[in-house]
């Protein structure tokens, strides 16, 4: 029989995001459990057998509210398919004493399997012809990863074996000191498993849209959390068929968008260039940091007020550092400084034909005037 899976990790609900003034940071936070609502709607859709969280389900192992727990699970098993497999990853690790994990299976039906043991489990009891391979977290850091133990498993060829594991992957991770349960590509393709979910890495792995017959797989977050984070927020949707072979298709998932920008600005018209590239479609779940370099007119600068205003009420939260933009010096802007012949006025007109000296001199006098 094939199997067909939506794949996700990292949805680290209960993020702060407390560098955000409200209403934007609880809308942030709102939208971690509504991105798992949406995957679970989609995974409905598309008939999916498991559906799968490598690692970070919540963000932390302390501090979320109880009912935000519950609203979790109470999504969770609003899934239509044969079960759903968790797998505590490092932020949401399970030392068989964490209050969270606790709660959160008082709220959670039977399908929903919260795997935090190193032991073989079968979906036979689900209909599946599966057998499912964790390696969870039991700590926030760790020099070695938790996948070696699958090594010394009697691995039945003829059933569907997933590894699932939360961790640095090589190449992809950015994991210089290896305290994040590291794992090397080679390792994870030598151990017979025919799929491996992962979790950890805020990108997805593969970077394409689709891909046949590979082995492993990190879907990166689901909902963009950052301003580093460039992409849409992704989840996998995989299938194998009865030869084992693999499809993978990535999909969008992400409700916000984060775009950290810079921009060159020598005129009103690129300020109107920058308004109308952040201004539509998507734009109200649009966060932006805008840097901002240049020389304008004294005219366009304050033009600028109005664009900034313009982006505050289209977009969903907007910061704006335009400390590198200043107002251009013109023989005109000199005139209207410096009574004409006074040495700053024969000064600064003699050097007109060098923009960017004419701008220092200008600004150390101002200085000294000041």
């Amino acid at each position: 029989m094939s199997v067909k899976i939506l794949h996700t990790a990292d949805l680290h609900i209960g993020m702060k995001f407390n560098g955000y003034p409200e209403p934007i940071r609880g809308k942030l936070q709102e939208a971690r459990i509504e991105v798992l609502a949406r995957m679970i709607q989609r995974a409905n859709e598309e008939n999916c057998d498991l559906f799968v969280i490598a690692g970070d389900l919540f963000h932390n192992i302390k501090g979320i509210d109880k009912g935000t727990i519950a609203r979790t699970a109470e999504h969770l098993n609003g899934f239509l398919g044969e079960c759903v497999l968790i797998l505590p990853g490092n932020h949401d690790y399970d030392n068989d004493m964490i209050e969270l994990w606790e709660v959160f299976k008082k709220n959670a039906s039977d399908k929903i399997l919260l795997l935090k043991e190193e032991t073989t489990v079968s979906l036979a009891d689900y209909g599946l012809n599966v057998m499912v391979y964790p390696a969870p977290c039991r700590s926030k850091h760790s020099e070695t990863n938790n996948i070696g133990w699958i090594r010394a498993e009697a691995i039945d060829p003829v059933m569907i074996n997933i590894g699932l594991a939360h961790g640095a992957l090589q190449g992809i991770s950015p994991d210089m000191e290896r305290s994040y349960f590291y794992m090397e590509h080679k390792e994870l393709e030598d151990l017979p498993v025919d799929l491996w979910l992962l979790g950890h890495t805020h990108v997805p792995y593969p970077d394409s849209p689709s891909v046949k017959d590979w082995k492993i797989f990190n879907p990166g977050t689901p909902e963009p959390d950052g301003l580093d984070c460039r992409h849409e927020g992704h989840a996998w949707l995989i299938t194998l068929n009865e030869e084992k072979s693999v499809r993978g298709e990535l999909i969008r998932t992400g409700l916000y968008r984060f775009k950290d920008l810079e921009y060159k600005a020598a005129s009103g018209a690129d300020l109107d260039i920058l308004r109308d590239a952040l201004i539509g479609e998507g734009a109200l779940e649009t966060i932006a940091r805008i840097r901002l370099a240049g020389r304008l007119t004294e005219d366009d600068f304050i033009y600028r007020q109005e664009i900034y205003k313009q982006l505050e009420q289209e977009l969903a939260y907007l910061l704006i550092d335009d400390s590198d933009l200043g107002i251009k010096i013109t023989p005109e802007k000199i005139e209207q400084e410096f009574t004409r012949g006074s040495f700053p006025s024969q000064f600064l007109n003699a050097l007109a034909e060098d923009e960017e000296a004419l701008q220092i001199a200008y600004e150390l006098i101002m200085g000294v005037k000041k």
